[in-house]
């Protein structure tokens, strides 16, 4: 495995960006330089922790952005909207590709825009969990979709079954009208909010419901915000700054393609949030960004992807590997590891903005 020394780096010390160094080793930040490392300039560039993608349906990204009314009251009604269109173009054709594709692109999508962790709002495909999946998926979790689209008994099955230390996710309250303002307090009725609860959306939720959340689930409880997709298909979302008032977590996911604006950097840019900013400690993973800036950024302008110690993904004068693949990113020139180019060319499905190089096969001859 990569050892790693990355000097000229800006590191946030928790108030302030200081220049330092970090030593990467076994796939973590390690104390010491290590033996023999492969040393990158950072060139003053940010170092941060990677992103973390709260909220995406990785199977769902290669269907182009959809809606089929301005703004919708409820998201109920944009995805029965849709339902009824799954077997007209272009969904019918987009349907029909191999599921493992699908969820690659979904994870190319999120690799690219520097988030190495994901939360998959849906089944857990066998196909997120393999060694060389992009990106690590978050894979103790419990689901339901919606009251809408899920029976009470299976949301009540879903719920009970999910060990108490793990999260539980529902899509709530995704909508401005009267049946999405009741929705809470119908899940609660369900017996299913508990301190494990993380109510995906929440554009409904009001001041009495969000006091109450706080206060059953002892203001542990999460929401996660999808700021492009709520606008977009219900030019609305969660009172951000009222529910901060009642403690608990508010995180950002990104949604899929087929509502979101891209990727989880411009859920960053919408809100004009800075990306997350944590101190790198010695035994964190390394899983790591190199950014000029942190706040408004486009994932082109990612200089360097570390995910688990290894260079993935980075600017021409970052990558030290040899055999690294020259590619264009939303027309910046960059190199990718071979082994990524290869899962990318292999993949029916393409991800827009993006050029790799073709492999050129080593050939042996025997005299």
């Amino acid at each position: 495995m990569t050892t790693l020394c990355l000097t000229n780096a800006l590191l946030w010390d928790g108030e302030q960006y200081c220049e330092g160094e970090i030593y990467v080793e076994h796939g973590y930040i390690a104390q010491s330089k290590p033996k023999d490392c492969i040393t990158i300039d950072l060139d003053n560039h940010i170092l941060l922790h990677a992103l973390t993608n709260h909220h995406d349906h990785l199977e769902l990204n290669h269907y182009p952005r959809t809606k089929f009314r301005d703004v919708y009251e409820n998201a109920h009604q944009w995805g029965e909207d849709v339902n009824q269109r799954l077997d007209t173009e272009p969904f019918a054709t987009l349907r029909n590709y191999p599921l493992r594709d699908k969820l690659f692109i979904g994870a190319l999508k999120n690799l690219l825009s520097g988030a190495l962790t994901v939360v998959q709002h849906g089944k857990p495909f066998s196909e997120l969990f393999r060694k060389d999946f992009p990106v690590t998926v978050v894979k103790d979790y419990g689901w339901a979709h919606s009251l809408h689209f899920d029976t009470p008994e299976q949301i009540q099955q879903s719920y009970h079954s999910t060990p108490k230390t793990n999260h539980w996710y529902i899509h709530l309250a995704e909508g401005t009208d009267d049946i999405a303002q009741a929705e809470y307090q119908q899940l609660k009725a369900l017996g299913c909010v508990g301190n494990n609860t993380v109510l995906i959306h929440g554009a409904g939720l009001g001041e009495v419901d969000l006091r109450d959340f706080a206060e059953t689930t002892k203001h542990q409880g999460t929401i996660i915000i999808c700021p492009t997709t709520n606008y977009y298909l219900l030019n609305a979302m969660l009172d951000v700054e009222l529910a901060g008032k009642f403690g608990g977590d508010i995180l950002i996911g990104s949604d899929s393609r087929l509502t979101a604006d891209g990727d989880l950097l411009d859920e960053y840019t919408f809100l004009k949030k800075p990306l997350t900013r944590r101190i790198i400690s010695c035994g964190d993973i390394a899983d790591l960004i190199v950014v000029p800036k942190d706040i408004s950024i486009e994932r082109q302008e990612i200089a360097l992807i570390i995910r688990n110690g290894n260079v993935i993904i980075g600017n021409e004068s970052m990558m030290t590997s040899t055999d690294s693949i020259a590619c264009e990113l939303d027309g910046t020139p960059k190199r990718l590891t071979q082994s990524l180019a290869k899962q990318i060319h292999r993949c029916k499905l393409k991800e827009q903005g993006l050029i790799v190089d073709t492999i050129v096969r080593k050939r042996f001859w025997i005299f």
